[in-house]
């Protein structure tokens, strides 16, 4: 004859969720704790404590981390090219100052090829 009555329900609180797990093994107490957590009010909590940690983080001026990278390679190549202008002005100024003295100094007298 053909058994027909349905398996036990693993979630029930007497039953063993496996056949060969015995009710008061560890194993079965943590799958009854972890199902008490599932029916419990403290998951709704966890999703609403995400949810307002989401909204709290929208309302914030914040970049992703692509926007990040970008920015900061545009700052270092503003960067280099500040130290190379500034490089440039200091020639160009060390090259005025020497030109600047070469007037100020009174020019050579003609010789006279007599």
């Amino acid at each position: 004859m053909i058994d027909t009555t349905p398996p036990p329900d693993p979630t029930s609180a007497g039953g063993s969720p496996h056949p060969s797990m015995p009710p008061n093994s560890p194993r079965a107490f943590l799958r009854r704790a972890a199902q008490a957590l599932e029916q419990s009010p403290l998951k709704d909590v966890q999703r609403n404590v995400r949810a307002l940690a989401h909204s709290a983080a929208g309302r914030l001026d914040l970049v992703t981390r692509e926007e990040f990278d970008g920015l900061q390679a545009m700052l270092n190549a503003s960067a280099q090219r500040v130290a190379q202008l500034e490089a440039q002005v200091a020639a160009l100024e060390s090259h005025l100052a020497a030109q600047a003295r070469g007037a100020a100094e009174p020019p050579p007298a003609p010789r006279n090829a007599d």
